[in-house]
This record gives structure tokens, C-alpha cells and sequence, in this order.
């Protein structure tokens, strides 16, 4: 199925009141580890802004970002997960200090840049509220806006007239593309962005004309038919488009991840359309109250067999250098472990961007040593900083534009 996500309220509030607390402290760190520890791969030179595109993986549920990206020469981080931490001869060291997964080869070899400590300076350890934060880019939780960060994104880049601007390849709409101006859509990856297979060309022909002409606009009807009918009609024809797609790579996963960037790939691929931004929500499981070692080193193996298929797809259709890829979650895991080899709700979290950028770590480490009164890190690069290196860095829209504050992008981040 395909669902119509557009908005036409007003921003109201957006961009008022609210200020990064830790803009400006997200520097690169030297990558300082012996030659050995990591070698980063050629850099990869961005293009030129009006032919980028994006790519946001969100990671629902609560990666723990000290397993993804270890403090792997830290003492404090073994004292306190007796049960959950990763031996230090088992990462795959980006510095003197982190290290990647044991399940994250082909990223570590391939460079990312990671970014640890992301989070809000007054963190919720609700899933609900956390991720409407993230979605809508309203760190406090308190302005509410009607439209998501990736919306208004897409409405800065996007042009109206076009099928669809922003995709989100899940089930339902997604708050995070909901937006003012332009058309972002909803898909089922499952489907290929398209309107359900039948096997019969025959009655696949009817049921299409019959929607075709329910969809048909009626300038007296102001109803929530008339919605409805706008609605069914931007979905036919973004599915007119995902039939017109390059075919399909090989090589991806048999996963729902797999999947869904095996789709996001063919539409990044496609100049025709006026796509610029693709949104994956994970359906993977990163609550990992129990069994966390084996449950997270599930997830890290499918989402590193999955971005390096992605990567390849991407450099054999040569896009490459037109994409930037990032991944979050809503917050990460409860530093100690929970006695039930597990880890509780958190809140700072580890982001990965990927794509033409400078491989390593940036920004402050989070302190093991000054937890919260929760026992959770404290963020030491402000969420709406992230986001401003992917508005403004990345897509040349002034962060402000785009987010509360005048939050600051993280410097150095992209290979431009």
C-alpha cells in the first residue's frame, strides 16, 4: 500500500525559543591508534549540492551506541557491563579509544563517520515521546510541530509538481516527512513501491482504472473524500513512477532491511522525479531488555550486510558520491547492565554518517565517569546539531531554516 503523507498546516512556533546547549563543542577528533588500528579507504569527494541526495536509516526501539561503537580502552565500560560488554580484542578499532562492533566488518573497512553522545540536554525515556522528538526535530518536546524535520527539508528542496518528494519505505505515514508544501508518500518496500501485484493483467487493469477514476478531484467537494481522493491520486502515480525504476541489484540480504534498501537505492537512482529523500524505520528489534549480546550482534550483521550491499548498488549505478547515508535512534541503552543480560532505556545514542565524508570518530566521547542521575550518558553533541550537518553541510539549507535555535553543523563531517 501506498499512504499520502502531506501536510498543509502552518509551522507555527517552529524555529522559536529553543537553542542547541552544546553547539559548537563537536570537533573531529585525530584519529591517533597505531597505523594498524585502522586504515581509512580513499575519500570519496561529494557533488555538486543540487544533485545530492539523502538517506536516513532510523533505528527504532534504542540501539545501544556502546555496543555499536565500543569505548573499547576504557576500564569504566567493563565495570559496569559485566554481562554486556565486548572484549576489546573483538572490535574493529577506528582510534585509541572506539571501536566498532564485531559484526560491523565491512563498515569498519569501508570508513564511516561516527558520532557518539547524540541526544537532548533534557532526555525522555519514553519511545513514543523520543522518537516525535527525533522525527519532528523538537528536542524539548515542547514546540510540537506539525511537520518533521525530513518534511521541511523537502520543502526546501523539493518542487511541488512532482510525484512525490520525500519517500518513507514503511508501513503507514511517518511524522518525520509530514511537511507544508510538496508531496511525500508513504510505501510499502514490500511492494516495490507499487500498487498490490496481481497475477492476472486483466484484472490488475480494472482494479487500476477503478481507482484511477475514484481519485478523480471534485473542486466542489471540500470533504475528507476530497483528501481522500488527492490522496489515492499522488499514490497512482508515484506508482506509475516506481514502474519505470531501474531493475533491481543483487547481492542484499534476505531481510526486511535488505529490502527496503534494495528499493531506496533504485529510487536515489532515478534523476527524473524530483526525489531527494528516502526515510527507512527499522522494523529490528533494538529493545534489547534481555539476551543483549546475541539479539544486538543479530542486528549489527544484518545492518552491516545491508549498507555494504547498498554501497556497492550505489557505486556500481554511480551515485555514489550523490548520496549521504545516516542512522539514528530515538536514544540509546542505560550504561550498567540490568542483571537480566540486558540493558534498559537510555538516552544518548551513537549516529553513523556515511557516504562522502571523512571516516572517524567526531565529536566529545560521553564521560563513563559523570552518568546521569539515571545512569545514562549525558549527550555531548545536541540532536539538532546532527541534523544541521545534514541540512546544512550536506544540502546547503541554513540549519535555522529548518530547526529551532541556530544550532551549529558538526564541522569536518563531509568530503565536500
Amino acid at each position: 500500500m501506498v499512504t499520502l503523507n502531506r501536510r498543509t498546516a502552518l509551522r507555527a512556533g517552529v524555529g522559536l525559543g529553543v537553542a542547541a546547549t552544546t553547539a559548537g563543542i563537536a570537533a573531529v577528533r585525530t584519529l591517533s591508534g597505531p597505523p594498524d588500528y585502522w586504515a581509512p579507504p580513499p575519500l570519496l569527494r561529494a557533488a555538486a549540492p543540487e544533485r545530492r541526495r539523502l538517506l536516513v536509516i532510523e533505528m527504532a526501539g534504542g540501539s545501544d551506541g556502546l555496543s555499536m561503537a565500543v569505548p573499547y580502552t576504557d576500564s569504566r565500560y567493563r565495570d559496569l557491563r559485566p554481562a554486556t560488554a565486548i572484549a576489546a580484542n573483538a572490535v574493529h578499532p577506528i582510534d585509541n579509544e572506539i571501536g566498532l562492533h564485531p559484526e560491523l566488518p565491512k563498515l569498519a573497512a569501508a570508513g564511516v563517520s561516527v558520532i557518539p553522545g547524540v541526544g537532548v540536554a533534557q532526555p525522555d525515556l519514553s519511545h513514543f515521546e523520543m522518537l516525535h522528538r527525533w522525527q519532528t526535530g523538537d528536542p524539548s518536546g515542547s514546540t510540537r510541530p506539525a511537520t518533521g524535520f525530513l518534511g521541511r527539508l523537502c520543502d526546501q528542496l523539493g518542487d511541488p509538481s512532482v510525484p512525490a518528494v520525500g519517500v518513507s519505505l514503511g508501513v503507514g505515514s511517518s511524522q518525520a516527512l509530514a511537511c507544508e508544501h510538496v508531496t511525500t508518500l508513504s510505501v510499502d518496500a514490500g511492494n516495490d513501491g507499487l500498487f498490490p501485484v496481481f497475477e492476472d493483467d486483466n484484472l490488475r487493469a480494472a482494479w487500476l482504472a477503478a481507482q484511477r477514476a475514484m481519485s478523480h478531484p471534485d473542486r466542489a467537494d471540500t470533504s475528507q473524500l476530497a483528501t481522500a481522493r488527492a490522496g489515492t491520486a499522488a499514490a497512482l502515480r508515484f506508482s506509475d513512477v516506481a514502474a519505470t525504476l531501474s531493475p533491481a541489484a543483487t547481492g542484499y540480504p534476505d531481510s526486511d532491511l535488505g529490502v527496503q534498501l534494495r528499493l531506496a537505492a533504485r529510487l536515489l537512482a532515478d534523476d527524473q522525479h524530483g526525489l531527494r529523500i528516502v526515510h527507512v524505520p527499522v522494523g529490528a528489534d533494538f529493545d534489547t531488555h534481555t539476551s543483549h549480546p546475541a539479539r544486538y550482534a543479530l542486528l549489527m550483521r544484518d545492518l552491516d550486510t545491508a549498507l555494504a550491499a547498498l554501497r556497492s548498488d550505489l557505486a556500481a549505478r554511480g551515485i555514489a558520491d550523490r548520496v549521504l547515508i545516516a542512522a539514528y535512534s530515538e536514544f540509546g541503552r542505560r550504561v550498567p547492565d540490568n542483571g537480566s543480560d540486558g540493558l534498559d532505556h537510555g538516552a544518548a545514542g551513537t549516529a553513523l554518517i556515511l557516504g562522502p565524508t571523512n571516516p572517524g570518530v567526531f565529536g566529545a566521547v560521553p564521560s563513563l565517569r559523570t552518568l546521569d542521575p539515571d545512569d545514562n550518558l549525558r549527550a555531548t553533541v545536541h540532536m539538532t546539531e546532527f541534523y544541521a550537518t545534514l541540512a546544512e553541510s550536506w544540502f546547503g539549507i541554513p540549519a535555522s531554516d529548518v530547526l529551532p535555535g541556530f544550532p551549529r553543523p558538526i564541522p569536518g563531517v563531509i568530503a565536500a
